[in-house]
């Protein structure tokens, strides 16, 4: 039997074959954000991008899959991923017949919405996606770029602790805890599963979380309205699905720092850590990363650690695994292409490719 493509446009089509996209995404292993109910959280809380989707049927059964994001500006189509920077997704396909039928589909989709148009899909995995290159293949215009890698800490059996907390880590927080001591601060350590005490508790962290990125970038991700609807009900389900563990660092009562880990593909996500501007003097946030590491490592369901975003020092303690990621770029045509990167070198005003 024929390989069969149904393509889905709007949140409604999408809805109404949710299971079908939610089987495929799980069996591939796909990360959080790009399972069903973190998709369908981002689109919902991202209306001005139209998601699309597509299903690869074969002998009656679902074997491939991708969610996507459209939308149209000065009669350019932009291709995208329901997510933001450091969001990861996956194109879900379940052998390789089934990637390459899944390209070929997706590419009959871009060209039947008419006009020129861009693709730019980050977060992909690499080099390991083999749907990505199935899509070079069909493309005449296209290029994948290396992203900074996401490190991530892998436990390896029969390691010890300080395989992955490095001398260096174990001495800087010992510092800490001295200094609080010293000053006769009081210190309260918790980790959080109960979805009512974390969801109880999201507004302190959304307080630090947005204070702690003023003071060092002079702005933060939740500024932005949707950003900040959509980390809250994301935290919000899956904290309900008991895969949210928060850390909390309590000093003679005030929150001091937190981490938000997400429990994902058998490893602890750290989806936001920060500490309070007005208690760096104790350094909580060296003592809340330790603790990650330390937690992360006594949970017997736990198979690492991945830091999230871009590395940074304090990530890059122990022996840390870089995970490498790519963005895959496409255009309609060679002109699209110059014109796009053209932009992208001179930084021309954000007119034709919003």
């Amino acid at each position: 039997m024929e390989y069969i493509s149904h393509v889905s446009i709007g949140i409604q089509a999408l809805r109404a074959r949710a299971s079908n996209f939610e089987r495929i995404f799980n069996a591939i292993a796909a990360p959080a954000t790009g399972r069903w109910p973190g998709l369908l959280i981002w689109m919902e809380t991202h209306p001005d991008y139209e998601p699309w989707g597509l299903l690869i049927e074969h002998n009656s059964e679902f074997v491939a899959a991708a969610i996507l994001t459209r939308y149209q500006h000065f009669g350019l189509w932009r291709i995208g991923k329901p997510g933001g920077v450091g969001d990861p997704v996956r194109f879900g396909a379940l052998n390789d017949d089934a990637a390459a039928k899944l390209a070929e589909g997706i590419s009959d989709a871009i060209r039947d919405f008419g006009g020129p148009w861009i693709v730019e899909i980050s977060d992909l995995a690499y080099p390991s996606d083999p749907v990505v290159s199935h899509l070079q293949s069909n493309w005449l215009y296209s290029q994948t770029q290396q992203e900074p890698p996401a490190p991530c800490l892998l436990f390896a059996p029969n390691a010890s602790l300080n395989k992955y907390l490095s001398s260096n880590t174990r001495s800087a927080a010992a510092k800490a805890y001295h200094r609080i001591q010293r000053d006769g601060i009081q210190i309260v350590q918790e980790w959080i599963r109960d979805p009512v005490k974390i969801i109880k508790l999201l507004p302190q962290i959304l307080d630090i979380y947005r204070r702690r990125d003023h003071q060092l970038r002079g702005k933060s991700l939740i500024d932005d309205t949707a950003a900040e609807i959509f980390f809250v009900a994301f935290v919000t389900e899956h904290a309900r699905q008991g895969l949210i563990d928060v850390l909390t660092i309590h000093l003679d009562g005030e929150l001091a720092a937190f981490a938000v880990c997400l429990l994902d593909n058998e490893k602890h996500w750290v989806l936001v850590n920060r500490a309070s501007p007005s208690w760096l003097r104790y350094s909580p946030g060296t003592i809340a990363n330790t603790e990650i590491v330390r937690h992360a490592f006594n949970d017997p369901y736990s198979h690492g650690v991945n830091w999230g975003g871009e590395p940074q020092r304090y990530k890059l303690s122990g022996e840390v695994t870089l995970v490498p990621r790519q963005i895959l770029y496409a255009w309609s045509s060679a002109t699209v292409r110059f014109l796009f990167k053209l932009r992208r070198r001179f930084r021309f005003p954000n007119i034709f490719f919003k």
